[in-house]
């Protein structure tokens, strides 16, 4: 048989009390554990912009103008870089996306995924969405410690096909180190 009584009040509020604590030692181990992982820097650019240049098997592609940049320590950390897009191309070809790291040209074939999907040949009001995530490493040799890191996005068509060029509407870019 049970019996009703009063708690002890001492007793439900040190349970609260201890609920509060764990909560608040919790959201610090998560704030601390992604605080590495927040973006250094972002870019959102809504305004059009059609890029018409080659660069056959990926090489000699050129800078598209968007960059974010950020710091590295004296001991140097990977990098993760961001790109959404909304794009259509107008012809269909091999298209790349890369970065340009601190100024040592182009790579579309070693931060992570490269191709574009040519589908959205010309279509009208219909784009094609894109997402890449590019990782640098400090063993990729374009990192420089203690000092501000760039990257800028660069691509471009094959170059297989006459009239290669990409229209790019409504993107961002944004670097994070972990």
């Amino acid at each position: 048989m049970k019996t009703r009584g009063k708690e002890n009040p001492m007793k439900a509020a040190s349970q609260t009390n201890k609920s509060v604590v764990f909560a608040a030692i919790l959201a610090c181990l998560i704030v601390v554990g992604s605080g590495s992982a927040l973006a250094q820097e972002v870019l959102r650019n809504d305004t059009a912009q059609t890029f018409k240049n080659t660069c056959p098997g990926g090489t000699g592609c050129s800078d598209w103008g968007e960059a974010v940049s950020t710091d590295e320590p004296d001991t140097l950390e990977p990098v993760v870089v961001i790109w959404s897009a909304r794009y259509f191309v107008n012809t269909a070809d091999i298209y790349y996306a890369g970065l340009d790291v601190n100024g040592t040209g182009c790579k579309t074939d070693l931060y992570g995924a490269t191709n574009l999907d040519d589908i959205a040949t010309k279509p009208v009001g219909h784009f094609l969405t894109v997402t890449f995530q590019w990782i640098v490493e400090p063993g990729d040799d374009v990192l420089k410690a203690g000092t501000s890191n760039t990257f800028q996005l660069c691509g471009g068509g094959d170059g297989s096909v006459s009239g290669d060029a990409i229209n790019i509407s409504q993107n961002t870019l944004s670097v994070a180190k972990y």
